[in-house]
């Protein structure tokens, strides 16, 4: 769009004004002209209507009426301006004229008021002022008219104006020449003095404004007056250094902040809503440096799913963390590495709360999840020691079973006295017995062995019989009385196997300690919702309340003399968490303890 400069805006705003002031100043002055000479005609006829009347009544008073009309045809040959000149009597009867012309009705108002007036008519088609003037009776003229007479008649006047209107129009046209000089003078020094006092100081400082938009901050307008435009470019000067103290302010806190934000040891990466990565720390690019080339370009133009080399979707915490503005973690396996990251995505706004993305802080837990495992492992290994004895007196009873079924066989064939009944019945024997030794040992493998997928479908109820077989393996659920309580039908979960059978063996270990080997435990599953609920219960002492809040604590134990490690509740805490789920603990001194897990289908 082209737009008009300054100069011209300003120029045409002053000769605006110039026309409109100049042009209002000739209406006025053509009209005050006007005016006074109107005023200076009234005169004029005033004075010579009271000659006319007084060359009237010296004629009138020689009785020498012939006379008037010569007297009449003096004053309008003499004047160039007389158009007519007519006298009436006091009835307002026309008595002396030059020419025949049509009667005047004003004549009469003013014989009635004895007041001159003035008024405008046309005479030829041309324009004049005529003017009624009174006659008044004198003491010379009472034999003729009589004494009661204010009045012997009036004169009628006629001036025409063309005069004034030539003089009006030379001055009008004089005034207008003169306006017009005087616009185009103004207009000219407008020109010069915007020039001089805006148009030339703007483009000093259109010049010093495009240096600072080429990134030149040390660029100085010169300041050539000490008005307001001196006092514009001065502050103009001062907003540039301003501006490149605040850069350097600006780079160098965001030189500190990249500083910083490299020597974090965790990977960061700031992701945008479509998905894609925008910035990353240093440990980023060293933990996935393949995922650059080169390595150290700042554009990164990838998808966040590209780390993994797949979308999780529905269960993306990226996604999660968009859908629900909240903070998500979730810990993802990378195939390639066999490396297990813990990825905590947090969502960022803008200043006016507009949702920008997420930042993501990616942690390799492989070490941690690593010594958790062996953790764990040797928390199974150390309850499978704490089995040993009763694992082993529950081995030797079908291995007795099996060597008595064997030294029987033994006997008879060398008697050669054994029957195929016989036969068939010991060999089932010792098959029941070994069936019955590799249900414990398998108990036990299924109990420490690692599955190589992890997880599996599971079955709740089947694992709390497992568990509870295991515990029954020690001798140590004789005076305990087992209350199931299981909901039939229950869904199966997608979950491991060892590591809930480690959960439930931690707690129902812990109770049958509690409660010393007599008293009741209780387990109740139920679905609820897109749960299922354990709850383990049991009718020993309770848990103080003081120690309550502590018992998923790690190393947190009250069973040290006896070999307690303190780590069982807390790798169940741990398990349970890892999974989505949740557990909980409530408990009343002298009444007994009840833990509750809830995990999703």
């Amino acid at each position: 769009m082209k737009t008009l400069s300054i100069k011209i805006k300003f120029t045409m705003i002053a000769m605006l004004i110039c026309v409109v002031s100049f042009g209002v100043a000739a209406f006025f002055s053509t009209r005050w002209l006007r005016e006074e000479i109107q005023n200076d005609y009234k005169t004029k006829a005033l004075l010579i209507s009271l000659h006319i009347i007084d060359d009237l009544e010296s004629v009138m008073l020689q009785n020498a009426h012939e006379k008037i009309f010569k007297t009449l045809a003096i004053y309008r040959g003499y004047k160039k301006e007389v158009e007519e000149v007519r006298i009436f009597n006091i009835k307002g009867k026309e008595v002396f004229s030059q020419e025949q012309a049509p009667p005047e009705a004003k004549v009469e108002e003013v014989l009635r008021s004895g007041e001159p007036i003035h008024y405008r008519k046309e005479i030829n088609k041309r324009d004049v002022a005529t003017f009624i003037i009174p006659i008044k009776n004198k003491p010379e003229c009472y034999a003729c008219h009589g004494k009661g007479e204010m009045l012997t008649g009036a004169l009628l006047l006629s001036l025409n104006q063309m005069e004034m209107e030539r003089y009006v129009g030379q001055q009008r046209q004089r005034y207008l020449i003169l306006f017009g000089l005087l616009v185009v003078a103004i207009g000219a020094a407008t020109i010069i003095a915007v020039n001089r006092l805006f148009l030339n100081p703007l483009k000093t400082i259109q010049k010093g404004a495009e240096a600072i938009a080429k990134g030149d901050f040390t660029y100085q307008v010169p300041v050539g007056s000490r008005d307001e435009i001196g006092n514009l470019i001065e502050n103009f000067n001062r907003m540039g250094q301003t501006l490149q103290n605040s850069l350097k302010e600006i780079s160098r806190s965001q030189k500190e902040w990249e500083e910083t934000f490299d020597r974090i040891n965790d990977s960061i990466v700031v992701i945008d809503s479509d998905c894609n990565i925008l910035k990353a720390n240093l440990a980023f690019r060293e933990t996935f440096g393949k995922f650059f080339s080169p390595p150290k370009t700042e554009e990164i133009n990838k998808k966040c799913s590209e780390l993994f080399g797949t979308c999780l979707l529905s269960d993306c915490p990226h996604k999660m963390s968009m859908r629900d503005r909240t903070p998500v973690t979730r810990e993802m396996h990378n195939q390639e590495t066999g490396k297990i990251f813990e990825i905590s995505i947090f969502p960022y706004y803008s200043p006016e709360e507009v949702f920008r993305g997420s930042v993501a802080v990616i942690k390799d837990v492989t070490g941690k999840k690593e010594n958790e495992m062996r953790l764990v492992m040797s928390e199974r290994l150390a309850a499978l020691g704490e089995m040993a004895s009763g694992l082993a007196h529950e081995i030797n009873n079908p291995l007795g079973t099996i060597a008595a079924c064997a030294e029987a066989l033994l006997n008879r064939m060398e008697k050669e006295k054994i029957g195929s009944i016989l036969f068939e019945n010991y060999l089932r024997i010792i098959q029941d017995e070994i069936d019955r030794c590799k249900n414990i040992t398998n108990s036990m493998l299924s109990f420490v062995k690692k599955k190589e997928d992890g997880k599996q479908d599971v079955a709740i109820n089947e694992v709390l019989d497992k568990t509870l077989e295991m515990v029954n393996f020690q001798g140590r659920l004789k005076d305990v009385g087992v209350v199931r309580h299981y909901q039939e039908e229950i869904p199966v979960i997608h979950n491991n196997e060892g590591d809930l059978r480690q959960v439930f063996l931690s707690i129902i270990t812990n109770a049958v300690d509690a409660m010393e080997g007599k008293g009741s435990l209780i387990i109740e599953t139920e679905v609820k919702g897109n749960s299922i609920s354990i709850k383990i219960t049991d009718t020993g002492p309770g848990i103080p309340q003081h120690l309550i809040n502590r018992i998923f604590d790690p190393f947190f134990t009250t069973k040290s003399e006896k070999g307690g490690t303190g780590l069982g509740l807390s790798i169940a805490d741990k398990i349970i968490k890892d999974n989505n789920g949740k557990i909980g603990v409530a408990s009343e001194e002298g009444k007994g303890t009840t833990f509750t897990i809830i995990l999703p289908i």
